[in-house]
């Protein structure tokens, strides 16, 4: 007997949850959406001859996403291309300032308004958010963690 499974919302998580479980014969899964389409954030907006993207406004973790595609023999690059952009976020702040974020630190201490204190915060929280990342795809992605003896084990 197959076991049931209920994803609730059909954003990129949801639909990433319910491809996974797709993979194994044994679970019977329905999809619960609140809207009348799928995708969440990942959406265009018609109205009055205008379309305009809801989002994601930043695409991360796509080895994610091609696992996804190779669990059931396909080739994501098929599908879609992803293309990086630089700067990868831009802020523009109320006083004129413009600070581009990039991927590596490098890439960004040349810019006018980052100090030599704010490359070695940045670097401290790069270093704090790797941590994160490890434990992360440790517990939640490579591991599969479904209890919380599970989880603490790590």
């Amino acid at each position: 007997m197959k076991k049931k499974v209920v994803v609730l919302g059909a954003g990129l998580g949801g639909l990433s949850a319910a491809i996974s479980l797709a993979a194994h014969e044994q679970y019977d899964i329905t999809i619960v959406e609140k809207n009348k389409h799928l995708g969440g954030k990942l959406n265009v907006l018609v109205k009055d001859g205008f379309s305009f993207d809801l989002g994601p406004s930043i695409f991360t973790m796509p080895h994610i996403f091609e696992e996804l595609f190779l669990m059931h023999g396909k080739n994501m690059d098929d599908y879609f291309k992803l293309t990086p952009v630089r700067p990868h976020w831009r802020n523009f702040f109320e006083d004129g300032t413009i600070i581009d974020l990039e991927a590596k630190i490098d890439d960004m201490i040349n810019q006018e308004k980052i100090t030599e204190k704010d490359v070695i915060e940045l670097k401290a929280f790069y270093d704090y958010t790797e941590r994160l990342y490890n434990f992360t795809n440790d517990v939640f992605f490579d591991q599969q963690s479904d209890t919380l003896l599970d989880t603490i084990k790590y």
